[in-house]
C-alpha cells in the first residue's frame, strides 16, 4: 500500500521537467501531462466565495415556525410595531414641539391670492407692428401666448398702460384684468376691451383645447366667478368686466322685445 508521501510527492513528479540523453530528440520524448494555471478556471467575481458560510437572512413574518414568534420580533402593539397608520408622520419628533412650529413666523400670506402675468400696451403695439398678432381678430391671452408676446400665463393676464402713447393700433383684446391707464389708451386708439375672469380649468381650455377635443369631449364653459371680491370688480363698467357687458346685452335685447312687443323668454 503507497505511504502518504508518495500520493503527495506525485503532483512534483508531473511538474518536473524529463533530462534529453545524448542522442535523442525531442520528438522521442513522451508526453507529460503538467499542471499548469490555464487547466484551473479563472477567477472572477462570480467565483469568489467566502470562506466562512454566509449568514442567513432574517425571514419574518412566516409565524411560530420561524423561531422569531408571530409578531416576527415587532413586540405587541406598539407605535411601530405594525405598518399604515401607526407610523409617525414626517416632522414628528415625539411629542415635543416640532420645529416647524418652534421657528416664529413673520409676515402674512394670503392664499387667495392670485398671480397675473403684467402686459404693457407698449409692448401689444411692437407685437403689432412686427406682424406677430392680428389686429383685425379679437386678441386673447391664447394669441398672446402663442406669439411670445407673453411667457407664462398663471393665473392670468393684467393689461398695463405703460407707453400709452405708442399704441395707435385699434385692437379687440380679452384679458383677465386692465388698469384704468390701460383702457383709455386702448379706446383712445378706436380699440374696445373686455375683462374676463378665468379660473384654472377655463385657461387649460383656453390654451389647449385639443385636448378635450382629441377625447371627443366637449369644450368646458367658463366659469363665473364665486368670491364677492371678483363679482363686484367684473359687475363694473369702470373695468370694463364681462358681467357688466352681458347685463347691458340681455338689457337692451329686453328693451327691443319691448318695443317690438315680441313677449320675453
Amino acid at each position: 500500500m503507497p505511504s502518504v508521501l508518495s500520493w503527495m510527492a506525485a503532483p512534483l513528479r508531473l511538474l518536473a521537467r524529463p533530462t534529453v540523453r545524448a542522442g535523442t530528440s525531442a520528438m522521442a520524448l513522451p508526453r507529460i501531462p503538467m499542471a499548469t494555471y490555464a487547466t484551473v478556471s479563472p477567477v472572477r467575481v462570480g467565483n469568489l466565495t467566502p470562506a466562512q458560510p454566509k449568514k442567513n437572512r432574517k425571514r419574518l413574518g412566516r409565524g411560530d415556525g420561524s423561531g422569531r414568534g408571530g409578531t416576527s420580533t415587532r413586540g405587541h402593539k406598539g407605535q411601530k410595531a405594525r405598518s399604515g397608520n401607526g407610523k409617525p408622520k414626517p416632522g414628528f419628533e415625539g411629542g415635543q414641539t416640532p420645529l416647524t412650529r418652534l421657528i416664529p413666523k413673520r409676515g402674512f400670506v394670503n392664499s387667495h391670492a392670485q398671480t397675473l402675468v403684467p402686459l404693457n400696451v407698449d409692448r401689444l403695439q411692437y407685437w403689432i407692428d412686427q406682424g406677430r398678432l392680428n389686429p383685425a381678430e379679437p386678441i386673447t391671452i391664447r394669441e398672446l401666448y402663442q406669439s411670445r408676446c407673453i411667457h407664462r400665463v398663471a393665473d392670468g393676464v393684467k393689461l398695463l398702460g405703460d407707453g400709452a402713447s405708442h399704441l395707435t393700433t385699434p385692437i379687440q383684446i380679452v384679458v383677465s384684468r386692465a388698469s384704468q391707464s390701460a383702457i383709455k389708451a386702448v379706446e383712445a386708439a378706436g380699440g374696445s376691451i373686455v375683462c374676463r375672469y378665468y379660473n384654472a380649468t377655463s385657461l387649460r381650455a383656453l390654451l389647449q383645447p385639443h385636448k378635450w377635443l382629441l377625447k371627443n369631449k366637449p369644450l368646458p364653459h367658463f366659469a363665473d366667478p364665486v368670491s364677492k371680491r371678483d363679482l363686484l370688480w367684473y359687475s363694473s363698467p369702470n373695468n370694463r368686466g364681462y358681467l357688466a357687458l352681458r347685463d347691458a346685452q340681455e338689457r337692451a335685447a329686453a328693451n327691443a322685445a319691448d318695443s317690438a312687443g315680441a313677449p320675453r323668454r
